[in-house]
């Protein structure tokens, strides 16, 4: 099924149950294409889906500016916890690494991520998780770069069904002018 009809935010919201410095951002639809920005300069802030999920494949396509800090977060619960796929197109480049924010941090890096991405176009993302503790892959552009099983320890305090997430990062990993763009946003339940 389709998450972004290419007109409208129908479907998806603001949360408001994050921290404070995250209840910023600004989305909007423009060409059938989802633009985010930070809003106020500095401050970034979520997009979520108003359905819940738990396994699932999403594949969309993403084209971020230089500097631009963004994600795809799993599972993600009201307060924020959540597996972060990272798209991290600042001075670190990390892209396709699992990360958990506000709690254990990265839990898996994928370095081979930055090969497969194509600075200043579109680039093809694919995303599946399942089970419990979950095994996350991640395709970039065909290639798989991300293949990582949780263990309990790893996953602790991650919700086990939640939201789906786009990310603008707060701070300095974003310039005036950027924007992360996504299309094309596709879900298949498993």
């Amino acid at each position: 099924v389709s998450l972004f009809d290419g007109q409208t935010l129908d479907g998806w919201h603001k949360p408001m149950g994050v921290p404070e410095d995250y209840r910023g951002g600004k989305w909007e639809v423009m060409d059938g294409v989802l633009l985010g920005d930070q809003d106020p300069p500095g401050k970034g802030g979520f997009l979520v889906t108003d359905g819940l999920y738990r396994d699932y494949v999403i594949e969309f396509d993403v084209k971020l500016d230089e500097p631009a800090d963004s994600g795809v977060f799993l599972r993600m619960g009201e307060d924020g916890k959540n597996h972060q796929v990272t798209l991290d197109n600042d001075q670190n480049k990390k892209f396709g690494w699992i990360y958990l924010s506000w709690g254990k941090g990265t839990v898996h890096e994928a370095p081979e991520g930055l090969e497969h991405f194509k600075q200043g176009e579109w680039n093809s993302v694919k995303i599946r998780i399942e089970g419990e503790p979950a095994r996350i892959q991640v395709w970039l552009n065909g290639a798989q770069i991300t293949d990582f099983q949780h263990t309990a320890e790893t996953t602790e305090g991650v919700p086990k069904e939640g939201r789906i997430g786009l990310q603008i990062h707060a701070g300095a990993d974003w310039s005036e002018g950027s924007r992360v763009r996504f299309r094309n946003i596709r879900l298949t339940e498993l």
